[in-house]
Formats: C-alpha cells, sequence, structure tokens
C-alpha cells in the first residue's frame, strides 16, 4: 500500500513537474524496486512520448534509481532510460519526435536489483 502510494505521488509529481521547461533543475528520484512497467508509465507521461513495448519486455523486473541532486527532465530521462537498460535490458528509442520504441535486449549484461 505504501510502495502504492509513493508511486502514485512520484507520478504526480512527474506530470507536474514536466509541464515546466527542460531547464527547470528541480526533479529528484528514489525509486527503490520500481517495476520496469510502473518506470516506464511514468517515462511516458514525462516525455509525452507514446511508447510501443517489445512483447518480450521484462515488465515485472524491478529497477532502482535514485539521484539526490536535482536534475533537469532531459537529465531525468536519460537516467530513467540508462537505468533500464543496465538493470533490466531494455532499449528506449525514439522513432519520431511523438513515438518511441521500447525492446529488450537479451544481449546485454544487466545487474538486477536484488530483493
Amino acid at each position: 500500500m505504501k510502495r502504492t502510494f509513493l508511486l502514485i505521488l512520484a507520478s504526480l509529481l512527474v506530470t507536474i513537474g514536466s509541464s515546466f521547461a527542460d531547464d527547470v533543475t528541480n526533479i529528484t528520484l528514489d525509486w527503490n524496486n520500481v517495476d520496469v512497467s510502473q518506470a516506464l508509465s511514468i517515462y511516458q507521461k514525462m516525455s509525452g512520448l507514446e511508447l510501443f513495448i517489445d512483447s518480450r519486455a521484462r515488465v515485472e523486473m524491478l529497477i532502482k534509481i535514485q539521484a539526490s541532486v536535482p536534475m533537469t527532465k532531459a537529465d531525468t530521462l536519460k537516467l530513467i532510460e540508462k537505468s533500464l537498460v543496465t538493470q533490466a535490458g531494455m532499449v528506449i528509442t525514439r522513432l519520431d519526435d511523438k513515438r518511441a520504441s521500447v525492446t529488450f535486449n537479451d544481449a546485454l549484461t544487466i545487474n538486477p536489483v536484488r530483493n
């Protein structure tokens, strides 16, 4: 219950923060054991991109992202992308200004979050 509340709160904060310009440096992240599907949902809201998710995507995997230093929206998106690649093997590739592809690459070495 507490985890769900925190994710809803994080999503709300990201949505509010995403309405500001990219040069605003007020976004911090403290995600511990967040489902890839939840991270992608927040990423989608924050980036404004429509995501096309590979059917092989391991969205049940957990990731951890911590950034105590305030960042721009662009840097926050890059950090989420990097965390998805290194911890879950998920690669986000922009198709155009409005769409991105999310694929699972089983050739990548990943460092999954341990419960």
